[in-house]
């Protein structure tokens, strides 16, 4: 009986032994884990890290290839800005150049020489900023040629087109001196009286007076010698 019961200790202590070496084996196990799932911790987070590092360097690699792209466009941009700039500058070089040669050639009587001129720079540079002078330069061309016709058509032209021109009242004794070597003394007046209401101190305007008077002298003369006229005079007389 006594035999039995160290049996009975025995086998517990037995089994015991197994279990023992299990639970060690079982925190073992734990604690590798443990420190495997902290490293792994750590190396997610590092992961993270990494992550959120390269985000902001594609971030800002992303900003740099806006702003570079910005920037050749600028340029592009810029350097089309130049190349007009450069080739209005070129073209009113040219233009100013083709007009004052006009200018000159009219200034040395050479009016045929000086119409071409100014009718190609017209037809060259509709958008030059000396359109207007070439315009009213062009009439007094045409009209110290002799091409009243020419002449009136363009300052006509000229009147309705550039009304704030500083040339407008020149145009206006200019169109009157044409109207009135064309007969037409009634257009020539009332070009003469506007010209004188509106600019009085106008450095044609004794020339303009004169001409006017001239013009109702000549009106004055010719009423007088009409037939009708003729006829009341002698009838006056034989009263």
């Amino acid at each position: 009986m006594k035999r039995l019961g160290w049996v009975v200790l025995i086998g517990l202590f037995a089994m015991q032994a197994p279990f023992n070496t299990l639970a060690l084996n079982v925190e073992k196990i734990i604690k590798h884990n443990s420190k495997n799932l902290k490293k792994i911790k750590r190396d997610n987070k590092k992961l993270v890290g990494q992550i959120e590092l390269l985000q902001e360097q594609q971030k800002y690699s992303r900003k740099k290839i806006t702003e570079l792209f910005h920037l050749m466009e600028y340029k592009k941009s810029s350097n089309v800005v130049k190349e007009t700039i450069k080739r209005v500058r070129d073209e009113n070089r040219k233009a100013k150049k083709l007009y004052t040669s006009a200018r000159s050639l009219l200034v040395t009587d050479q009016y045929n020489q000086s119409i071409d001129l100014f009718l190609n720079y017209l037809d060259v540079y509709p958008e030059n900023h000396y359109v207007p002078d070439a315009t009213y330069w062009l009439g007094r061309a045409y009209a110290a040629k002799g091409d009243r016709h020419n002449a009136k058509k363009v300052f006509v032209g000229f009147q309705h087109d550039y009304v704030l021109h500083h040339k407008f009242s020149n145009s206006l004794y200019e169109l009157a001196i044409i109207e009135h070597e064309l007969k037409e003394d009634k257009r020539a007046t009332l070009l003469l009286k506007s010209m004188i209401k509106k600019f009085p101190n106008h450095n044609s305007i004794i020339q303009a007076k004169a001409l006017l008077k001239t013009i109702q002298a000549d009106q004055v003369t010719k009423d007088v010698t009409k037939p009708e006229s003729k006829t009341k005079l002698e009838t006056t007389v034989t009263k």
